[in-house]
């Protein structure tokens, strides 16, 4: 009873994850979210959280946050380290062949859901203090096919690996900071790894990638609309985003999705120095794709306050300017009336004749009124 149980319980997971593997990918995503919040008992925002975090794990991104932004370039820093503890004991309770399902589904139809979950769900939280509001799928394709369009038509050639026809182009511009990394060899690899007719697109560089930089990436729209729509073009992507949530999403659908190089940075766009951030060979985007991102605020801008006193110093300064004016109009006007006492109004009558002078005068306007009446009268008569 017991083995047919088993049986029966391994027929429907077998099932449901062929449902989920040919399905909608954003039902795949929730059914991994809930088995996750079944597990850890956490509020949806955290499970959501985790959910990308066995996504990456899965995706080998915490090992090498290069390797689907540039397949040849080796890793050699640190190993991203899981921000839930109890990931390891996780991965032993949630399915590997859900994680499996949802990819699949999800590369069948790409796209953001991720993205969708967490707007539908409203995980930005009632308060929303940074105004996060993914864009919709039409706008996206709507606003690409506007800018890129253009630029597509001009791009006439088109070859097979776009990670690796790129990878001299990437290597020269966006990582030459970087002495470590052997041109020449990578040149020489992408070479070997080219088809018929693509040498002299690599050797000559006839004509310079298409750079596309977000900066508001959020889970990466806009980025994976161009991958998606133009997966021949020479993009290189470059994103943007301030909240690792977000960052982290899109480090998720930019290494499932993306057909070109990419780089994307966890920082506040407002206040990154246009010195690295406007320049693709800036050291800034060698420090991007990592999960646990580093610190980028050496390369925000620095302002050096044109006064040497505080907004609080400035505050009272004025407060005694003011005081003093104040201070100063009143001993004018004292002086004044005392080098200059205005004079005294003479009165030639008493009150009572005063009043006598106003009861002629009311009887007098009294008299013309009705006078003017007996007029105006005698007129219409």
């Amino acid at each position: 009873m017991n083995s047919t149980s088993e049986n029966l319980k391994k027929l429907i997971h077998i099932v449901n994850m062929k449902r989920y593997a040919t399905g909608d990918p954003e039902d795949a995503f929730r059914a991994l979210m809930e088995a996750v919040e079944h597990k850890v008992h956490l509020f949806r925002k955290d499970c959501w959280n985790i959910t990308l975090e066995l996504l990456a794990d899965h995706l080998g991104l915490m090992n090498n946050p290069w390797r689907y932004s540039l397949p040849n370039v080796m890793w050699k820093g640190a190993i991203s380290t899981p921000s839930y503890r109890g990931l390891e004991e996780l991965k032993k309770q949630i399915p590997v062949d859900l994680i499996e399902a949802y990819v699949a589904a999800a590369k069948a139809k790409p796209w953001d859901y991720p993205g969708e979950v967490f707007i539908k769900d409203e995980l930005a939280g009632r308060a929303n203090r940074l105004g996060q509001c993914l864009t919709p799928r039409n706008i996206v394709d709507f606003m690409l096919k506007c800018v890129m369009d253009e630029k597509a038509e001009k791009k006439t050639y088109s070859y097979a690996k776009p990670d690796l026809s790129l990878l001299i182009w990437q290597t020269r511009e966006a990582l030459a900071f970087n002495d470590k990394l052997p041109i020449n060899l990578l040149a020489e690899r992408a070479r070997q790894h080219t088809v018929i007719g693509m040498t002299p697109l690599l050797i000559k560089y006839e004509q310079e990638p298409i750079t596309d930089l977000d900066p508001c990436v959020g889970t990466g729209r806009f980025l994976l609309g161009a991958t998606l729509m133009y997966p021949k073009l020479p993009l290189l992507l470059y994103g943007v985003e301030i909240d690792l949530s977000l960052y982290r999403a899109c480090l998720v659908n930019m290494a499932m999705f993306s057909n070109h190089p990419y780089f994307i940075i966890c920082s506040d766009t407002l206040m990154l120095d246009m010195k690295y951030s406007a320049d693709v060979s800036s050291p800034i985007w060698g420090l991007g794709n990592q999960w646990d991102p580093p610190d980028m605020s050496p390369y925000y801008m620095k302002f050096e306050p044109p006064f040497k006193f505080t907004l609080k110093d400035y505050a009272l300064k004025q407060k005694a300017d003011r005081a003093q004016e104040n201070k100063r109009a009143v001993e004018e006007i004292v002086a004044k009336q005392v080098t200059e006492p205005e004079p005294l109004p003479t009165i030639n009558f008493t009150l009572r004749e005063y009043a006598q002078l106003q009861k002629v005068k009311r009887a007098s306007e009294k008299k013309k009124a009705v006078e003017e009446l007996a007029a105006k009268q005698a007129i219409e008569q």
